[in-house]
């Protein structure tokens, strides 16, 4: 990774900046369907390139992480006592225990962590946390990387060096489809709903899914979860009357939750089995930053192997919630070293509620753990991530460097289908929060063949 950017860099400044590059890439996501916010979707213009032995390091990490938060959401629905580290309001432990007809307990996730050297061979790294069901941007890692191939800098380096993308729409239309063959109530050709929030889905990955499905031979809708009809026939569109088999969930729970009624049909369409729900509301368990809390629990400790817990001792960030009578939480510590601590909501995505001690003042970081204390937010050890030298595609004539490049912290995030690794959606910040909604980008990212 790092070497392979630095050549990349080096082949940047060559061409004094590829401005000409830079800017046929920015126009390119421009043109695209990948907005954020209304406006188009932040990218470095340098990508990350990855190797065959840094591409295992990364299957290790997928395949051991969904073993681990698998056995952790069966020990949720089975044990009614370990449910209780979670503190999930009653609503959402209602939805998390609707029936399944499945085994798989993730079917698909996005695991984001910090590693602490590019370079390093050991790969120490440290979770950030967990996404489930709708994790989002695979569109915008491949309209990124659609973009930069448009450049002189990269048809130097990929004429030395051969690449691909890393294909996450087809592949995860496989991973869908196999689970949803083993569930007790599948039919021979289902027909798919994906369904959200339209004012709040990722629709750029929304039609590219459809797309995928429709190139099985499949029926695939996206309705709008508050749309969505119900009765004895099952779940249906209520424009044509189409039934609907199976069901690609990206709504957070916490958004279901928040508008309950409006999304009633769904959840009976779950809780009478009359759909096949993917992902289901079970892996609740494992979006919500209270997975932290639990999973360095002693009771997590028993469910786990010797190898199990070593992994998550070495490589998961301490959490409390913060609340006046959790044991052992020393608020006025937290008050006075705000570099150490970054606080989330319990339950929430797009870092929504998320604040870094180190992104604000002292009077600040005050005012902020007063408001958060029992309102049902986790402070997390804070863990500082890698710096790399990136560059992006708009210029900046204040810029010191007259290339533009410029360091950045670097969070990697890996898709999990099924426990199996298919790609990449990371981003790089200049903030402690690493985020597009903190003024990040999202990387590009290669295979080396």
């Amino acid at each position: 990774m790092k070497q392979e950017r630095e050549e990349y860099l080096r082949i940047l400044r060559d061409l004094d900046g590829d401005w000409p590059g830079r800017d046929a890439a920015r126009i390119y996501v421009r043109d695209s369907d990948c907005y954020l916010y209304g406006l188009p979707a932040p990218f470095s213009f340098v990508p990350t390139f990855y190797t065959d032995k840094e591409l295992a390091f990364f299957s290790e990490v997928c395949a051991k992480t969904h073993a681990v938060l698998s056995k952790v959401i069966a020990a949720y629905v089975e044990d009614e006592a370990y449910r209780k580290l979670f503190a999930f309001p009653a609503e959402a432990e209602r939805l998390i225990l609707l029936p399944c007809g499945y085994e798989e307990k993730l079917p698909m996730a996005r695991f984001d962590f910090f590693l602490a050297d590019e370079a390093a061979e050991n790969r120490d790294f440290k979770f950030c946390e967990f996404n489930a069901d709708g994790a989002a941007a695979m569109s915008r890692t491949k309209i990124g990387c659609e973009a930069v191939a448009l450049s002189e800098t990269f048809r130097r380096f990929a004429e030395k060096h051969p690449v691909e993308e890393f294909e996450m729409f087809d592949s995860w239309v496989d991973a869908f489809l196999k689970t949803y063959r083993s569930d007790r109530n599948a039919v021979e050709t289902p027909n798919i709903l994906i369904t959200d929030f339209s004012d709040s889905v990722t629709m750029s990955d929304v039609t590219r899914y459809l797309a995928a499905f429709e190139k099985r031979g499949l029926t695939a809708r996206f309705v709008d979860i508050r749309k969505l009809g119900y009765d004895e026939r099952g779940l249906f569109d209520p424009e044509d009357g189409l039934i609907f088999h199976a069901v690609y969930r990206r709504a957070v729970t916490s958004d279901v939750v928040r508008h309950l009624d409006l999304c009633r049909n769904l959840i009976a369409a779950a809780a009478d089995e009359k759909i096949c729900l993917i992902g289901h509301f079970r892996t609740t368990v494992v979006h919500s930053k209270m997975i932290n809390v639990a999973l360095l629990h002693e009771r997590t400790k028993e469910l786990l192997t010797e190898e199990e817990w070593d992994f998550v001792r070495a490589h998961v960030l301490p959490a409390h919630r913060l609340r006046y009578d959790t044991p052992g939480l020393d608020l006025e510590e937290i008050r006075r070293t705000k570099d150490r601590w970054i606080i989330k909501p319990e339950d929430d995505y797009d870092s929504h509620g998320v604040y870094a001690g180190l992104d604000v003042t002292a009077a600040e970081w005050d005012d902020i753990v007063t408001k958060c204390v029992d309102r049902g937010f986790v402070v997390m050890e804070f863990y500082t991530p890698s710096r790399c030298q990136i560059a992006l595609p708009y210029r900046d004539e204040t810029a010191a460097d007259p290339c533009g490049i410029e360091g950045y912290l670097s969070m990697t995030g890996i898709y999990s289908f099924n426990g199996k690794h298919h790609g990449f959606f990371s981003r790089m910040g200049k903030e402690a929060v690493i985020s597009e909604s903190h003024h990040g980008v999202s990387i590009p990212s290669f295979r080396m063949l």
